[in-house]
């Protein structure tokens, strides 16, 4: 697999993340910490043999650093700038 692939994937994971932080404002912290415990979760979980693979594997990556991002993110997007 090209690693053209994995920068677009990962790349569009993490546009996705901060974009639903920027348009969404949520202000439930509590979902936050979930999507972090659940990424911490889902990186843990060893995968079937019969799933092995590259697609599973940016899937995975994909989900993983969405939620990651989307929770550890959200702190900043809470942040007062001046101006605003």
């Amino acid at each position: 697999m090209s690693p053209v692939w994995v920068v677009l994937v990962y790349g569009s994971s993490v546009l996705l993340a901060v974009l639903l932080l920027y348009f969404l404002h949520s202000r439930s912290w509590y979902w936050h910490l979930a999507s972090v415990a659940l990424a911490i979760a889902l990186g843990f979980v060893p995968l079937p043999p019969e799933w092995a693979g590259p697609r599973t594997d940016l899937l995975v990556g994909f989900l993983f650093l969405l939620l990651l991002v989307w929770g550890l993110a959200a702190p900043l997007f809470r942040l007062k700038l001046p101006g605003r």
